[in-house]
Protein backbone atom coordinates (compact mmCIF):
# COMPACT_ATOMS: atom_id res chain seq x y z
CA UNK A 1 0.00 0.00 0.00
CA UNK A 2 1.15 3.56 -0.81
CA UNK A 3 1.38 5.55 2.28
CA UNK A 4 -1.12 8.55 2.16
CA UNK A 5 -0.19 11.64 0.34
CA UNK A 6 0.85 14.56 2.50
CA UNK A 7 -0.57 18.14 2.13
CA UNK A 8 2.22 20.29 0.38
CA UNK A 9 1.28 22.91 1.63
CA UNK A 10 2.74 24.42 4.25
CA UNK A 11 0.37 25.56 7.66
CA UNK A 12 0.32 29.39 7.95
CA UNK A 13 2.29 31.87 10.08
CA UNK A 14 0.90 32.49 13.62
CA UNK A 15 0.12 36.40 13.79
CA UNK A 16 2.91 38.47 15.52
CA UNK A 17 2.00 39.58 19.28
CA UNK A 18 0.51 42.29 19.98
CA UNK A 19 3.66 45.66 20.89
CA UNK A 20 4.63 47.09 23.09
CA UNK A 21 3.70 50.58 20.46
CA UNK A 22 0.18 49.25 21.06
CA UNK A 23 0.27 48.36 25.14
CA UNK A 24 1.65 52.06 25.05
CA UNK A 25 -1.42 53.42 23.45
CA UNK A 26 -3.78 52.01 25.61
CA UNK A 27 -1.82 52.70 28.64
CA UNK A 28 -1.47 56.68 26.87
CA UNK A 29 -5.65 56.57 27.16
CA UNK A 30 -5.58 55.00 30.25
CA UNK A 31 -3.83 57.50 31.96
CA UNK A 32 -5.94 60.18 30.44
CA UNK A 33 -9.01 58.73 31.30
CA UNK A 34 -7.77 58.01 34.90
CA UNK A 35 -6.79 61.86 35.62
CA UNK A 36 -10.07 63.33 34.14
CA UNK A 37 -12.43 60.61 35.97
CA UNK A 38 -10.34 62.13 39.05
CA UNK A 39 -10.37 65.99 38.22
CA UNK A 40 -14.08 65.75 36.97
CA UNK A 41 -16.25 63.45 39.22
CA UNK A 42 -13.59 63.01 41.88
CA UNK A 43 -12.91 59.07 41.40
CA UNK A 44 -10.73 56.80 38.92
CA UNK A 45 -11.72 55.18 35.93
CA UNK A 46 -9.50 52.41 36.05
CA UNK A 47 -8.02 52.19 39.22
CA UNK A 48 -10.27 50.27 41.41
CA UNK A 49 -7.56 50.07 44.06
CA UNK A 50 -7.96 53.96 44.58
CA UNK A 51 -11.88 53.71 44.65
CA UNK A 52 -12.25 51.32 46.98
CA UNK A 53 -10.51 53.56 48.94
CA UNK A 54 -13.03 56.24 48.40
CA UNK A 55 -15.76 54.00 49.17
CA UNK A 56 -15.04 52.56 52.36
CA UNK A 57 -14.22 56.39 53.44
CA UNK A 58 -17.10 57.88 52.47
CA UNK A 59 -18.73 55.14 54.17
CA UNK A 60 -17.35 55.88 57.28
CA UNK A 61 -17.48 59.68 56.77
CA UNK A 62 -21.35 59.30 56.77
CA UNK A 63 -21.97 60.28 52.69
CA UNK A 64 -23.86 57.07 51.61
CA UNK A 65 -24.96 59.16 47.64
CA UNK A 66 -21.05 59.51 47.42
CA UNK A 67 -20.62 55.46 48.26
CA UNK A 68 -23.26 54.80 46.42
CA UNK A 69 -21.50 56.77 43.60
CA UNK A 70 -18.06 55.27 43.43
CA UNK A 71 -19.71 51.66 44.17
CA UNK A 72 -21.76 51.96 40.98
CA UNK A 73 -18.44 53.18 39.63
CA UNK A 74 -17.04 49.75 40.91
CA UNK A 75 -19.16 47.72 39.42
CA UNK A 76 -19.56 49.42 35.91
CA UNK A 77 -15.96 48.42 35.65
CA UNK A 78 -15.84 44.97 36.44
CA UNK A 79 -19.02 45.43 34.09
CA UNK A 80 -16.84 46.38 31.29
CA UNK A 81 -14.03 43.35 32.11
CA UNK A 82 -16.72 40.85 32.06
CA UNK A 83 -18.60 41.77 28.60
CA UNK A 84 -14.90 42.42 27.29
CA UNK A 85 -13.79 38.92 28.22
CA UNK A 86 -16.99 37.28 27.01
CA UNK A 87 -17.20 38.83 23.56
CA UNK A 88 -13.40 37.92 23.12
CA UNK A 89 -14.60 34.53 23.80
CA UNK A 90 -16.83 34.85 20.65
CA UNK A 91 -13.72 36.36 18.64
CA UNK A 92 -14.45 39.54 18.97
CA UNK A 93 -10.51 40.73 17.76
CA UNK A 94 -9.08 44.22 19.57
CA UNK A 95 -10.62 46.43 16.92
CA UNK A 96 -13.81 45.56 17.59
CA UNK A 97 -13.74 45.96 20.92
CA UNK A 98 -12.29 49.32 20.80
CA UNK A 99 -15.61 50.53 19.41
CA UNK A 100 -17.50 50.17 22.40
CA UNK A 101 -14.99 51.73 24.82
CA UNK A 102 -14.80 54.60 22.09
CA UNK A 103 -18.57 54.72 22.38
CA UNK A 104 -18.34 54.54 26.46
CA UNK A 105 -15.79 57.51 26.16
CA UNK A 106 -18.29 59.82 23.87
CA UNK A 107 -20.83 58.77 26.53
CA UNK A 108 -19.09 59.64 29.01
CA UNK A 109 -18.44 62.98 27.67
CA UNK A 110 -22.39 64.45 27.84
CA UNK A 111 -23.76 62.09 30.54
CA UNK A 112 -24.28 64.01 33.73
CA UNK A 113 -21.44 63.15 36.01
CA UNK A 114 -23.45 60.73 38.25
CA UNK A 115 -23.76 58.41 34.97
CA UNK A 116 -20.54 60.13 33.31
CA UNK A 117 -18.09 58.39 35.62
CA UNK A 118 -19.66 54.68 35.34
CA UNK A 119 -19.76 54.87 31.53
CA UNK A 120 -15.98 55.79 32.07
CA UNK A 121 -15.24 53.25 34.35
CA UNK A 122 -17.30 50.74 31.77
CA UNK A 123 -14.88 51.77 28.87
CA UNK A 124 -11.71 50.98 30.71
CA UNK A 125 -12.87 47.84 32.39
CA UNK A 126 -13.28 46.96 28.17
CA UNK A 127 -10.47 48.17 27.36
CA UNK A 128 -8.45 45.98 30.33
CA UNK A 129 -9.78 42.74 28.99
CA UNK A 130 -9.39 43.04 25.52
CA UNK A 131 -5.82 42.89 25.14
CA UNK A 132 -3.20 41.74 27.75
CA UNK A 133 0.12 39.99 26.04
CA UNK A 134 2.11 42.40 24.43
CA UNK A 135 6.02 41.94 23.18
CA UNK A 136 5.71 38.66 24.70
CA UNK A 137 4.42 39.93 28.17
CA UNK A 138 1.09 40.11 29.86
CA UNK A 139 0.49 43.13 31.52
CA UNK A 140 -2.50 45.47 32.26
CA UNK A 141 -2.84 48.42 30.22
CA UNK A 142 -5.29 50.22 32.58
CA UNK A 143 -3.81 49.99 36.15
CA UNK A 144 0.08 49.85 36.68
CA UNK A 145 0.90 48.49 39.88
CA UNK A 146 1.28 44.89 38.80
CA UNK A 147 3.09 46.23 36.16
CA UNK A 148 5.38 48.03 38.38
CA UNK A 149 6.43 44.91 40.53
CA UNK A 150 7.08 43.21 37.22
CA UNK A 151 9.21 45.80 35.91
CA UNK A 152 11.23 45.84 39.12
CA UNK A 153 11.61 42.26 38.98
CA UNK A 154 12.91 42.16 35.43
CA UNK A 155 15.11 44.75 36.58
CA UNK A 156 16.76 42.97 39.49
CA UNK A 157 16.83 39.60 36.88
CA UNK A 158 18.91 41.25 33.98
CA UNK A 159 21.20 43.43 36.44
CA UNK A 160 20.90 41.55 40.07
CA UNK A 161 23.74 39.15 40.82
CA UNK A 162 22.81 35.44 40.26
CA UNK A 163 21.73 33.60 37.68
CA UNK A 164 21.69 34.86 34.17
CA UNK A 165 18.24 36.47 33.07
CA UNK A 166 16.44 34.16 30.52
CA UNK A 167 16.54 35.59 27.02
CA UNK A 168 13.26 37.36 27.41
CA UNK A 169 14.22 39.61 30.23
CA UNK A 170 15.15 42.55 28.30
CA UNK A 171 11.98 43.01 26.21
CA UNK A 172 10.18 42.29 28.68
CA UNK A 173 12.09 45.65 30.68
CA UNK A 174 11.79 47.70 27.47
CA UNK A 175 7.75 46.93 27.25
CA UNK A 176 6.89 47.35 30.70
CA UNK A 177 9.26 50.68 31.04
CA UNK A 178 7.14 51.57 28.04
CA UNK A 179 3.58 51.49 29.28
CA UNK A 180 4.45 53.18 32.14
CA UNK A 181 6.16 56.59 30.66
CA UNK A 182 2.81 55.99 28.05
CA UNK A 183 0.36 56.15 30.97
CA UNK A 184 2.23 59.13 32.76
CA UNK A 185 2.37 60.57 30.00
CA UNK A 186 -1.33 60.18 29.64
CA UNK A 187 -1.71 61.58 33.19
CA UNK A 188 -0.22 64.94 32.06
CA UNK A 189 -2.03 64.91 28.96
CA UNK A 190 -5.02 64.41 30.84
CA UNK A 191 -4.28 67.63 33.26
CA UNK A 192 -3.59 69.69 30.27
CA UNK A 193 -6.79 68.86 28.74
CA UNK A 194 -8.97 68.88 31.43
CA UNK A 195 -7.53 72.86 32.07
CA UNK A 196 -8.17 73.51 27.86
CA UNK A 197 -10.95 71.71 26.62
CA UNK A 198 -14.82 71.81 26.84
CA UNK A 199 -15.29 67.58 26.58
CA UNK A 200 -11.96 66.70 27.17
CA UNK A 201 -12.59 62.84 26.95
CA UNK A 202 -13.72 63.20 23.27
CA UNK A 203 -9.67 63.85 22.81
CA UNK A 204 -9.14 60.72 23.79
CA UNK A 205 -11.16 59.10 21.00
CA UNK A 206 -9.40 59.54 18.09
CA UNK A 207 -6.16 57.94 19.36
CA UNK A 208 -7.86 54.50 19.82
CA UNK A 209 -7.00 53.50 16.71
CA UNK A 210 -3.11 54.11 17.22
CA UNK A 211 -3.39 51.16 19.42
CA UNK A 212 -4.31 48.81 16.21
CA UNK A 213 -0.75 49.76 14.44
CA UNK A 214 1.52 46.52 15.25
CA UNK A 215 4.48 48.98 14.80
CA UNK A 216 7.47 47.13 16.09
CA UNK A 217 6.09 43.77 15.00
CA UNK A 218 8.08 40.99 14.18
CA UNK A 219 6.33 38.07 12.29
CA UNK A 220 6.84 34.66 14.36
CA UNK A 221 8.62 31.82 11.72
CA UNK A 222 6.56 29.37 9.97
CA UNK A 223 6.40 25.90 11.62
CA UNK A 224 8.58 23.56 10.06
CA UNK A 225 6.94 21.29 8.28
CA UNK A 226 6.34 17.48 8.77
CA UNK A 227 9.24 14.93 7.33
CA UNK A 228 8.28 13.48 3.93
CA UNK A 229 6.39 17.23 2.41
CA UNK A 230 7.33 19.27 -0.08
CA UNK A 231 7.54 23.54 0.67
CA UNK A 232 5.45 25.29 -1.27
CA UNK A 233 6.55 26.35 -5.02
Amino acid sequence: MCPPPHDSAAPPAPPAENTGFQAAVLSVVAGYADTLGFLSFGAFAGLMTGNTVLLGTALIGGAPLRALHTLAIIAAFLAGVGASARLRGMGWSLARLLVPEALALAAASFLPPAAAAPALAFGMGLQNAAATRFAGTTLNTVFLTGDLQKLTLAVVGRFGAGRPPPAAAAPRVGVLALVYAGYFAGVLLGATAHALAARPLLLAIPVLPLALVPLGARQRARPTPPPGTQPPG
